[in-house]
């Protein structure tokens, strides 16, 4: 670009500097029609004053390049910029950055060359500001050793301050109240001035300790000409960093104003002082007598409230002032302002006050800021704050009448401020506003020093082995996009835990599992532990579960582990609940997608909860009756768990003495469960069918379908009890659904538990909903007043509607010629699940199933919650309190009877085209991790992809596969596949269909973006998870977890709608890095088109190719079959070596008898790694086995130093609780 500006004609600023005030100047750019050119660093690529940006700059990776002159001077040239505005910090005050620009013709907007350097060095400015009649504090020149320190500072008088001549913002300053401090500081002093400022001289200063920081704001035209504004306090520091600043000064009488301003006016008239500048001074609180600290010779943080009260634009007039073509402000007849009421400032910071004020980093997982009034930030929600940068979020700032309307007024703002996810200084700001100091104005630099503050917050001491953040009933209305609702796994008892603390039953709590944390409470707060009979003290006395408590602020509640065999969770809830952001409506945790709680995360050490203030006062001691406490099974008995039939049972999918088996038979709870999803071993279905039909080659497969919440689910001959956060959308039967208020035994259950699955009736199931909302309510009304819960619920009757039979199958519409037939099934007490038609992939049903969604939202019918589609089915959630099953059942079938033909419907379609790298090595990795610790040996290994080309029959191999994939357009029939947004997808042309089966056993690992294929489905992966798709590529990002960018959305942070249509282009792995980066930056516009799709057209273009379309499903038939052949032979082998593997047992050195410390397992895992051998020395804490439980991995650690005696273990391993992992001999102390 030229020098002369853009197309436009505009002239272009350089904004060389980040975050808030970068979008500060951009705002003044844009009110004078200049054209803002904005800079940042690779950290900061999502900062808004980037996403804003309309022209921008990357200074490359490095998190230093802000101050990298040359790259700066090359971004304005190379942009044409005319100016460049630094703002404050960085570059802001470096004479080097001034002349560099002014040597190639682009001006500095701010002070000349000569001014900065001159007030540069606190010692020089000093000697300017004596010149010029300003009163300065009695001090040294630059001093030389630490002799000639202590001489001047005796000489000053005690105490005193060292300065670094080059400091500011706090650094190398030292308060000594004696020459010993002098004599340790005089080097610290320089050599912090050395390293941040290039200089290391240092002087002494008179230290006032009873000092006010007030300052004076000029704008100078360079001639001579000053203008004066309202002077600022800014004495409520810490650290000699400004918290809070105000103005006019609350101390400051008007002959002292006068005085100032008069100084002040001095000054910048001496220097002939251009652009805005700061006279900072330092004010004897108990004399009134006023010195000279430093010049600021750049725009100061708290610029913005000399701006509210003197109605100025200070940004504007450095523009105007030396800007090519913009006139100049008028600054002769602008001599002095008087302040046009009040205003104050606070600087809201990443900080944490607990803890110091240490910096704190991580996502910003809700920001709202308050109406009403002035706010310079640069982050929203979602925003990742890195430790790269200064800790600033924001400035509020507020305009009153009077302080106290000001004061007011700020108090409500800083209120409306939420700030959630890492620890602020907001409750701190709202501390510091509330105080009497504060209010009577009595805040000189000392006053934050004496300022009482604790925060309402849990400190969380250690975590325990897997504490998180849930709230109920969790993320609820997004399992149609394949977002969980999380929350607890034992719904019963934490419900319960709220309702004891008198909590709304949506605060949100802890989750303990196995191993619970120790929690230091920072303010009196009302509590109670339920769930499993866990170890419980507070400081130390045991604390009685199942009942509130008060815990008193600075006690310690630390939670052990299961006393029993029997329970693997409890739960805290404290009064208010954790008050940490909402994402999508919950607080929630759900780790596989980093989303909820804290960081989407389990908590850490370190971490502060933040509490929510209780309504009203719940009372300590409210107790559960002990017949309302869940009884847990004794000894080896079994869980009995209360289950309804369907959607998919006898005698369509399964055999009736699969079902009795079911109900009769005792499974066991396989050691990989979690949360996900509970995996048990039992007795083997035979099953209704032979094979899956077009779902799949086994008998348990079908299209896919959504899952009803705790439905039993046969993956294979393997029942899996899908939980809370689980995938919605899959391949694989349902015969039984458990109970929404038996579920809560689910997540209770531990490895080799024994279940046994009960059915129960629609009737029952109902009334045990409303008995236990009603000891819900009777228990919260108890936390705040006496009541007899026992009597209240004796004395509750609540009518149970009709309810059709209990059975799988509640409705059956038959097929004619023009209607696919329906059949309404039952899916626990929560939902009903309709299907159309026969087991065949044909769009035209689902077409029919997007009809009767699109029905029953414009209905709006009060009960249904939500609606989520299959490819031929669609899940019904309803509460069954607010709309009984028997008039949803006639809802659906009148509705059903009036819907339109599929074959005559057109639907909106978008075409995406989106990069994908074929066979890439991100998948390879995947595939050779999967090798190593799942499965070794299969058809499918080690290319999933000349695996894809086999089961097809594809004579040209991979370059077959690549070919019908780059040509397919794929069609989204659903969302949730495999989590957040990830589409269960078709290709629309029959033709392209490739057909093969998932991995057996899944995948533990499928990296985010990756592309697979399973079924005739196509999927892409949202995030980082297991899986079970062969991987033949990776491609974009498909979720955006706060929709910041792109063609996401906060309240659609998901890509992909139903019925678009996805079109691969196929790009190298380098291209595609660089489009990841692109995108996740908003930097790339991807193709989308937007078209409509006949129904009609294409079931004639289905028909036109009907005949090649079978000749292929032939061809592929044979293929699968001689697959499936090799697949049951690999199989077989790899049971064989297995179990001569298992006879053989683990080998080591040292398996005779040995003393020493024993190392167990404290649950019942496989081992993943086995971390040191025979004979290795080994520290406290070194971490020695790495098992794996629940799909999560966990570090066993030696309890002491010493050396290894035995290993008992090899990895791949199944261990149980109790069993000797390791033993290490002890080294002496």
């Amino acid at each position: 670009m030229n020098g002369e500006g853009d197309s436009e004609g505009k002239a272009k600023v350089l904004i060389a500097n980040r975050g808030e005030i970068a979008r500060r100047v951009a705002r003044s750019c844009l009110e004078l029609g200049l054209t803002p050119v904005v800079v940042y660093t690779e950290p900061d690529a999502l900062s808004l004053h980037v996403l804003e940006a309309e022209e921008k700059v990357c200074l490359g990776s490095s998190t230093r390049e802000y101050t990298n002159i040359s790259k700066l001077l090359d971004a304005a040239l190379s942009t044409g910029c005319k100016a460049c505005h630094p703002g404050y910090g960085f570059l802001s005050e470096n004479v080097d950055f001034v002349e560099a620009l002014e040597g190639k013709g682009v001006a500095f907007l701010g002070p000349t060359a000569d001014t900065m350097r001159m007030f540069s060095r606190k010692h020089t400015a000093r000697e300017f500001a004596e010149s010029a009649d300003v009163p300065v504090l009695p001090g040294s020149s630059l001093l030389t050793t630490e002799e000639e320190a202590v001489s001047k500072a005796e000489a000053t008088g005690y105490p005193v301050l060292l300065k670094a001549t080059g400091g500011g913002g706090g650094i190398g300053i030292y308060t000594c109240p004696d020459s010993d401090a002098v004599r340790d500081n005089f080097a610290a002093a320089g050599r912090q001035g050395k390293a941040s400022f290039g200089d290391s001289g240092v002087f002494v200063e008179k230290y006032v300790q009873r000092a006010r920081h007030i300052e004076v704001q000029i704008f100078g035209d360079g001639k001579g000409t000053i203008v004066t504004l309202p002077e600022r306090e800014c004495s409520i520091q810490r650290r000699h960093q400004k918290v809070v600043e105000e103005t006019p000064s609350p101390f400051v009488e008007d002959s002292l104003r006068k005085e100032l301003v008069a100084a002040a006016r001095r000054l910048g008239t001496a220097a002939q002082y251009r652009s805005a500048g700061t006279i900072e001074f330092l004010v004897d609180q108990d004399t009134a007598k006023f010195y000279f600290l430093e010049v600021n010779t750049r725009l100061q943080v708290e610029h913005g409230i000399t701006e509210m009260v003197s109605g100025l634009d200070l940004v504007n007039w450095q523009l105007q002032l030396q800007v090519p073509g913009l006139t100049p402000p008028d600054l002769s007849s602008r001599a002095a302002y008087t302040p046009s009421g009040w205003a104050i400032e606070v600087r809201i910071n990443a900080e944490d006050p607990f803890r110091g004020f240490a910096p704190s980093s991580g996502i910003l997982g809700e920001v709202h800021w308050p109406p009403g009034v002035r706010v310079d930030t640069w982050v929203e929600s979602g925003t990742d704050v890195t430790p790269f940068y200064d800790s600033l979020l924001g400035k509020l700032m507020v305009h009153g009448s009077s302080r106290a309307d000001a004061a007011t007024k700020m108090s409500a703002a800083l209120a409306d401020t939420v700030l959630g996810g890492i620890p602020s200084n907001l409750e701190y700001l709202r501390t510091i506003i509330a105080s009497e100091g504060f209010h009577s104005g009595a805040t000189t630099t000392k006053f934050l020093e004496s300022l009482p503050f604790s925060p309402k917050a849990i400190e969380v001491v250690s975590p325990g082995m897997n504490t998180t953040i849930q709230d109920y009933p969790g993320r609820t209305k997004l399992w149609h996009v394949g977002v969980p609702p999380s929350g607890p796994m034992d719904a019963l008892a934490f419900r319960l835990a709220n309702a004891l603390v008198g909590n709304e039953e949506s605060a949100a709590g802890l989750e303990i599992t196995l191993s619970g944390p120790s929690l230091r409470f920072h303010v009196d707060t009302i509590a109670a532990v339920t769930g499993a009979d866990f170890e419980a003290d507070v400081d130390g006395s045991p604390m009685h579960l199942w009942q509130s408590i008060l815990i008193k602020s600075g006690s310690v509640l630390t939670v052990g582990k299961v006393k029993g065999k029997k329970g693997a969770r409890c739960f805290l809830a404290v009064g208010g609940g954790i008050n940490t952001p909402a994402y999508l409506g919950s607080r929630s945790t759900f780790p596989g997608g980093k989303l909820g709680g804290l960081q989407g995360r389990p908590l850490k050490a370190g971490d502060l909860l933040p509490l929510t203030p209780a309504a009203g006062e719940p009372q300590a001691g409210n107790r559960c009756p002990p017949s309302w406490i869940p009884a847990y099974p004794e000894g080896s008995a079994a869980w009995e768990i209360g289950v309804l039939p369907g959607p998919n049972a006898a005698p369509d999918y399964f055999t009736e003495e699969d079902i009795q088996t079911l109900h009769s038979a005792t499974y066991t709870v396989h050691y990989n469960s979690n949360r996900l999803g509970i995996r048990m071993q039992g007795p083997r279905p035979k099953f209704a069918r032979k094979d899956g039909g077009e779902g799949g080659s086994h008998p348990s497969n079908v299209h896919d379908h959504v899952y009803a919440i705790g439905t039993i689910n046969f993956t294979g001959d393997m029942p899996v009890a899908l939980m809370f956060d689980g995938p919605s959308l899959g391949g694989f039967v349902c015969p039984c659904t458990i109970t929404s208020t038996e579920l809560w035994k689910m997540g209770q259950v531990s490895p080799n538990d024994s279940v046994l699955f009960k059915p129960v009736t629609l009737e029952a199931a109902f009334e045990e909903c409303v008995l236990l909302d009603t000891k819900i309510q009777l228990l919260q009304k108890a936390a705040f007043e006496k009541v007899d819960v026992g009597k209240g619920l004796a004395a509750f009757k609540a009518p149970t509607p009709k309810m059709p039979p209990t059975q799988a199958v509640l409705k059956v519409l038959p097929a004619t010629t023009t209607y696919p037939g329906a059949q309404f099934r039952l899916a626990g007490d929560r939902y009903v699940f309709v299907e159309y038609g026969p087991m065949e992939l044909d769009i035209n049903l689902r077409v029919r199933v997007h009809e009767l969604e699109k029905v029953l939202e414009e209905k709006r019918i009060p009960g249904i919650i939500e609606t989520s589609p299959g490819v031929r089915s669609c899940m019904i959630e309803y509460d069954q309190r607010i709309l009984p099953l028997s008039e949803l059942l006639t809802i659906l079938g009148k509705i059903d009877k009036e819907l339109p033909a599929a074959r005559d419907q057109i639907l909106p379609t978008r075409i995406l085209h989106l990069p994908l790298a074929f066979n890439d090595k991100w998948t390879h990795e995947a595939i050779s991790k999967y090798m190593r610790s799942s499965r070794r040996d299969a058809p499918y290994l080690p290319s999933n992809v000349d695996f894809v080309a086999k089961n097809n029959g594809l004579a040209g191999g991979a370059q077959s596969v690549r070919e019908v994939v780059s040509q397919a357009k794929y069609m989204v029939l659903g969302l949730g596949d495999v989590y957040l947004g990830a589409p269960c997808a078709v290709p629309v042309d029959p033709r392209h269909r490739l057909v093969v089966p998932k991995y057996n056993p899944a995948r533990t690992t499928t990296p985010e973006g990756a592309v697979g294929l399973g079924g005739a489905y196509m999927c892409i992966y949202p995030m980082d998870s297991p899986g079970g798709y062969q991987l033949i590529g990776r491609t974009l990002p498909i979720w955006n977890t706060f929709g910041r960018v792109g063609p996401f959305t906060p309240a659609k942070p998901w890509l992909l709608r139903n019925f678009d249509q996805v079109k691969y282009e196929i790009v190298s792995e380098e291209e595609l890095e660089k489009q990841r980066k692109q995108f996740r930056n908003g930097e790339l516009d991807i193709k989308i088109e937007e078209e409509e799709f006949n129904m009609r057209l294409y079931n004639d273009f289905v028909d036109s190719v009907a005949i090649q379309t079978q000749s292929l499903r032939e061809t592929q038939a044979v293929a699968t079959a001689d697959q499936q052949r090799l697949d049951e032979e690999s199989l077989q082998r790899l049971k064989v070596e297995d179990a001569k593997a298992k006879e053989n047992g683990v080998q080591n050195d040292a398996e005779a008898e040995c003393s020493g410390l024993e190392v167990t397992s404290a649950f019942t895992a496989n081992v993943w790694e086995v971390k040191c051998k025979v004979g290795d020395i080994v520290s406290k804490g070194q971490v020695v086995v790495v098992l794996e439980a629940m799909k999560m991995e966990y570090p066993i650690t030696a309890p002491a130093a010493g050396q290894v005696k035995a290993v008992r273990v090899e990895g791949s391993q199944l261990t149980q609780q109790g069993d000797i992992l390791v033993v290490i001999e002890p080294s002496e102390e």
